[in-house]
């Protein structure tokens, strides 16, 4: 004999809804676990697609912030999104690896048919 499921899809999608598809806000709402939820997101397209609607949601919205921020010249918004989003432009943050043994450069041996260009 299956059990009866204790929610519908419809109410969960709801919880999810309202908690902007945060799953363990849902779950709480529900009084249930994140576990449940995750199940209910396999078996049913609608929850999965509650999830996945919110997030996207909540990205806009961060990403809006962003770029508000960015209009306001602040500075760590600028940074970032030219670390980020400008990586394919060169904005990217390279750093100089210095190999020192005991202050000494270290030497590495080389076995094989190496060719110094290879190096």
């Amino acid at each position: 004999m299956a059990n009866k499921q204790r929610y519908t899809a419809a109410r969960v999608v709801h919880a999810l809804d309202i908690n902007k598809g945060m799953v363990y806000l849902a779950a709480k709402s529900l009084g249930c676990s994140h576990v449940t939820v995750y199940n209910y997101a396999k078996r049913y397209e609608s929850v999965q697609r509650a999830i996945d609607a919110n997030r996207g949601e909540v990205l806009d919205a961060a990403e809006l912030a962003l770029y508000n921020a960015i209009l306001a010249k602040e500075h760590w918004a600028v940074a970032f999104a030219l670390r980020t989003i400008g990586r394919d432009r060169g904005y990217v943050e390279k750093q100089a690896l210095d190999v020192t043994s005991g202050g000494e450069p270290l030497i590495v041996k080389v076995t094989g048919n190496i060719e110094p260009d290879e190096l």
